[in-house]
């Protein structure tokens, strides 16, 4: 009885965790971004931004190819490490922007380190980017 107990709790924790959203800290939503970029999905990698105005449909399209022609030059991205996390808070202690550092490793063997900023908007993480116009 006791071991069945065990099982059912640990899949409750199992079905639960798996239902967490990934852009509650600044690691999750870069791994979501992340694994978007690795699967190749660079139309939904970029809705992991945050952008300063409005943008259409056509500019998502537009940047979703640069961004696959960025990360193409370097060869695909065969898999990432999450390095470090930092999280700055506003006066009133409600956390605001991060920082996460990433280690890229490509098919070709070549690795990159980069920084990658977020912004919490509207309780969600969001990659901080902004395009100049």
């Amino acid at each position: 009885m006791k071991k069945l107990q065990v099982l059912l709790l640990s899949l409750c924790a199992f079905f639960f965790a798996g239902c967490s959203s990934k852009t509650d800290s600044p690691s999750g939503i870069v791994k979501e971004y992340l694994d978007y970029i690795q699967a190749g999905n660079y139309d939904k990698a970029v809705k992991c931004f945050h952008f300063e105005k409005e943008v259409d449909e056509a500019e998502l399209k537009a940047l979703a190819g640069k961004l696959e022609a960025g990360y193409n030059k370097e060869g695909k991205l065969k898999s990432y490490e999450i390095v470090s996390e930092e999280i700055t808070k506003d006066d009133q202690g409600n956390e605001m922007k991060g920082k996460v550092e990433v280690k890229l490793f490509y098919v070709n063997d070549k690795e990159d380190e980069q920084t990658i900023k977020t912004v919490k908007e509207g309780g969600k993480w969001m990659i901080d980017f902004s395009i100049k116009g």
